[in-house]
């Protein structure tokens, strides 16, 4: 029943191995990025999960999202609006699982961005029965090969394999590479070398973090995405962060980007500044809606700089303004 249970959260942890490619390509195509000294790792990024020479990572530390009201509002609110979301939820339910009170975080990592690379850690809390109903219900549909160390193979109904375990009770680790998935599982056991505290890549991760995404060779990502297919100042992106947090009601953002030259930096910060001032323009037209005005609003609070190659991001707002939306925004000012 254990390796059935194992091999249902398998599936569910592919579907989101499916999406990282896509995750680190938004986050590369998003990122203008922070003015913040770099903090120290949280303690719920654990940087020894993370393998050694990883280059990519991206990390949702759900049970400190769930420690504020409106944060757990804002991550549903975030769930419901996106199809694939939705899809996912409702697997979960037939599952026997809640979202977001039986998971505590998700943590994908990697050398290079791609399907066949990437490994992701799920900590969760699991009903055996559930779990065990939902996976036979899925026979038809997969073919699993218990393999050597407790990992199985899986291949679902159109020949797409993967590989999973659990080390722990709680602890699910998926991949569609098996030689990714036995190195993870000897970082997890402390066999194989986790990354250090200190490593660039993980230099922005934020003490108390809900979400944290890094990359270090985002120049080099394949299968056309990521700055080389992106906006011209992309192209000059080697590598890049962003981290989110919740402190006193208030969502924080920051985020850096390095580029390869400090006038590509100045020239994508004016950019950036002239977006700034359009959306300002339009909201205080005497023909604005209360939609432009919010997302005027929105930008009005992000702070932009560029020291040397480095973009640099700053943007906060109290989350129950964000959650009120544009009905909550001032009438425009003339």
């Amino acid at each position: 029943m254990v390796r059935k249970t194992i091999s249902a959260f398998g599936l569910l942890l592919t579907a989101a191995l499916a999406s990282a490619s896509a995750f680190a390509s938004a986050f590369a195509s998003a990122l203008p990025a922070a003015a913040v000294t770099a903090p120290p790792v949280p303690a719920e990024l654990n940087a020894s999960a993370v393998p050694a020479k990883a280059t990519w990572i991206i990390y949702l530390n759900i049970d400190q999202a769930m420690k504020n009201p409106t944060a757990g509002k804002l991550l549903a609110n975030f769930m419901r609006r996106r199809p694939q979301a939705r899809k996912g939820l409702a697997s979960l339910k037939a599952m026997g699982l809640k979202f977001p009170q039986d998971f505590h975080d998700v943590l994908l990592v990697g050398r290079n961005v791609g399907h066949n690379h990437g490994v992701v850690i799920l900590h969760a809390t699991s009903n055996q029965r559930h779990l065990e109903k939902w996976f036979q219900a899925q026979r038809a549909a997969i073919t699993v090969t218990n393999l050597a160390d407790g990992i199985d193979k899986i291949v679902d109904k159109k020949g797409h394999t993967f590989y999973e375990a659990s080390p722990t009770s709680d602890t699910f680790v998926a991949s569609r590479s098996l030689s990714s998935l036995r190195h993870e599982l000897r970082v997890l056991a402390g066999t194989s070398a986790g990354m250090a505290a200190g490593s660039p890549l993980l230099n922005g991760a934020h003490p108390g973090g809900i979400l944290f995404l890094a990359d270090t060779d985002m120049a080099n990502l394949p299968n056309g995405r990521g700055p080389r297919h992106g906006p011209r100042w992309m192209k000059s992106v080697t590598r890049g962060w962003l981290a989110a947090w919740i402190n006193k009601g208030r969502l924080t953002v920051s985020a850096r980007v390095n580029l390869k030259s400090p006038d590509t930096a100045a020239q994508t910060v004016q950019i950036a500044q002239g977006w700034q001032a359009a959306m300002d323009l339009g909201a205080t037209n005497a023909h604005a809606n209360p939609r432009q005005q919010f997302i005027a609003g929105i930008a009005d609070r992000l702070n932009v700089g560029a020291i040397g190659k480095s973009i640099h991001i700053h943007w906060s707002m109290p989350v129950a303004k964000l959650l009120a939306g544009p009905k909550s925004s001032p009438p425009a000012t003339q």
